[in-house]
């Protein structure tokens, strides 16, 4: 069996439930199975095999599975993310792009390795997506638009044009950057705000005009 056609999902709590949904529709991988220290090996998920803990990654390197995706979210920071990033690289493993089939993606954005982009998103043409950035269910990043690595762009939230995210930016549910705003790395956007301006690193904003939390 080719071994880019078996993925290691790592992390399976609900993000990982979107993620697996996302890769089975796609139709590109032959056998898919799923580590969590918090399931039971030998169980199924969504219906794949859970393999065991992060203890088994290398076992399955070894057995074939060539690539891994981090599919923890990152409602909690980026930490573990960015912990797991390093550890399944260190193993060998590649890192595709989980790209739900109904993801409309611009034939001019740039998309890193190991992004996720949900069901409805829209990238729009011009953009650049970091490294392991989640792009959620329904989200909008338009034209021009720079997401960092690690970054979470939540379900609904959209990034107007001419935009730019630092590393590990949270952007809530159903918020709204609009365009030609910078958004320092780290920063926070609380679910539903409305952010008209720059902000710096570490930012928290919430509200209408995104004033700091």
């Amino acid at each position: 069996m080719d071994e880019k056609k078996r993925l290691v999902l790592i992390g399976g709590g609900g993000h990982c439930r979107s993620v697996l949904d996302a890769a089975k529709r796609m139709g590109l991988f032959e056998e898919i199975v799923v580590t969590d220290h918090s399931m039971v090996a030998g169980t199924e998920f969504m219906g794949c095999k859970v393999a065991g803990g992060d203890e088994v990654l290398p076992q399955l390197f070894q057995a074939g599975f060539g690539m891994a995706f981090v599919s923890v979210g990152s409602i909690k920071g980026t930490r573990l993310r960015e912990e797991l990033c390093r550890k399944v690289e260190a193993e060998g493993f590649g890192l595709p792009n989980i790209i739900d089939p109904s993801a409309v993606v611009s034939d001019y954005a740039r998309i890193g390795k190991g992004v996720f982009v949900g069901k409805n998103a829209v990238i729009n043409a011009g953009v650049r997506v970091g490294d392991m950035a989640i792009i959620n269910t329904g989200a909008v990043i338009e034209h021009g638009c720079r997401i960092g690595s690690f970054s979470h762009v939540s379900v609904g939230a959209v990034v107007c044009g001419d935009s730019e995210l630092g590393d590990s930016v949270f952007v809530g549910a159903n918020a709204t950057v609009i365009q030609g705003v910078r958004i320092g790395m780290g920063s926070i956007i609380g679910a539903g705000s409305l952010v008209l301006g720059d902000a710096g690193p570490g930012s928290r904003l919430t509200g209408r005009g995104g004033g700091k939390m």
